[in-house]
């Protein structure tokens, strides 16, 4: 998958992009992926599999996550919401 260009990235591709890293991390198919599956239980169980899986975020991304503001973080829909914000912020710049 190419990497995304967070300047121009539509929802859509902020959704096809996080699937693809959660995907590839989890092991699991992006079609067996859904917004209310628990990142510590369902996509990264151990922290390992969390550090991981941000780590790809921010590699696919370009953007340093803080782990303060990703520790509230549960479920893969508000991965998705926080992702989503933090390129719009970057748009917006």
């Amino acid at each position: 998958m190419q990497k995304l260009n967070v300047k121009i990235a539509t929802s859509k591709d902020i959704r096809r992009h996080i699937f693809g890293v959660v995907s590839e991390v989890s092991g699991l198919a992006v079609d067996e992926l859904d917004t209310g599956m628990s990142i510590a239980e369902d996509i990264a169980p151990n922290s390992i599999d969390r550090i991981t899986l941000f780590m790809a975020l921010e590699d696919e991304f370009g953007e340093s996550i803080p782990e303060s503001e990703v520790r509230d973080i549960n479920t893969l829909g508000e991965l998705l919401s926080f992702v989503e914000s933090r390129v719009k912020g970057l748009q917006a710049s």
